[in-house]
């Protein structure tokens, strides 16, 4: 069944320079699994850059089984696909400038509190009962790698999170086959609000060689505007080390083979609070691990990490 449109009124989380007196919301997909295990897993997945919340639900014709999201409910999650604040169907912010990482992560966490409460409650939609009990996982690919930690470090949304396509130690781009750091340098505020962008030389980057042609044609076609702040914040170098420093949940970390990390294996030394690390180095995969041809082998992963973390907590 295609995903319900739901969103919230966060403008009381945020701040008067950011609201400027306008209402703003957070819009997501929600994903429900046919059937509903008596304690389900909430999973939230937060997209990259240059993508909304299609990245999680990739519609090919012709080419199905690229969503994420639809593999993830039919083993039983409840699915979440947030849009950033300023993307996608979530609002604008009149001066999207004003909304940093640490902005966009306090609007999404009260949407998300805002869900969780709906669902304990029964008060979401009618075709949804009360959910009293359930497992919240939070993740999110690439710039929403970066929010995720960002958030989580925050406001310790999640019980547990992914990190997909995201680097603690640098962002760097396989340019001619060679990796370059892509730290910007300072912000430039006097930058527009959405620049406009062309990821045309970044193939090689999101993309193992074996991707069809038809793939990544739709690909192409995903490309939003994203705020010019959110996008420089997520390939600053060190930007999340200090948050990082501070997660102390279980976290996956998936990362392509070919992808934004310069040493996949240096990773888990930023997240020293950590007591429970998982890295999956995806083969054949390059930054979009969505689009690869081994990218079930990831969702598949995602699923039963989850499931043992249940299992040793007693909640499965």
């Amino acid at each position: 069944m295609p995903p319900l449109l739901i969103r919230f009124d966060v403008t009381n989380a945020l701040s008067a320079e950011v609201s400027a007196g306008q209402r703003l919301y957070v819009s997501a997909w929600l994903f429900m699994p046919a059937h509903l295990p008596s304690r389900p897993t909430i999973s939230a997945w937060l997209n990259g850059g240059t993508y909304d919340k299609r990245y999680f639900h990739a519609e090919i014709p012709g080419y199905p089984g690229y969503s994420m999201a639809e593999h993830l409910a039919a083993r039983g999650h409840i699915v979440v696909l947030p849009d950033h604040l300023g993307i996608g169907d979530s609002s604008r912010a009149p001066r999207q400038m004003a909304v940093t990482r640490q902005v966009a992560a306090k609007a999404n966490h009260d949407a998300m509190t805002q869900l969780f409460a709906h669902l304990r409650e029964g008060t979401l939609h009618p075709s949804i009962p009360a959910i009293p009990q359930f497992v919240k996982l939070g993740g999110g690919h690439s710039m929403g790698g970066m929010q995720t930690i960002t958030q989580q470090a925050a406001h310790r949304t999640y019980d547990r999170i992914a990190v997909l396509g995201y680097t603690a130690v640098g962002v760097h781009l396989t340019l001619g086959g060679q990796l370059h750091s892509a730290d910007p340098g300072p912000l430039d505020l006097s930058k527009p609000d959405y620049p406009v962008m062309d990821r045309g030389h970044l193939r090689s980057t999101f993309h193992w060689d074996d991707v069809p042609e038809a793939v990544l044609t739709a690909d192409d076609a995903l490309l939003v505007p994203v705020p010019y702040v959110l996008s420089t914040q997520a390939i600053t170098t060190g930007i999340v080390s200090e948050d990082a420093r501070n997660i102390d949940v279980p976290i996956y970390q998936c990362l392509g083979e070919r992808d934004v990390s310069p040493d996949p294996w240096a990773e888990a030394a930023h997240f020293r609070a950590c007591y429970d690390y998982t890295l999956h180095v995806l083969p054949k995969s390059g930054h979009c691990q969505n689009f690869a041809s081994t990218r079930t082998e990831m969702w598949d992963r995602i699923y039963t990490w989850n499931e043992s973390l249940n299992a040793s907590n007693g909640t499965a």
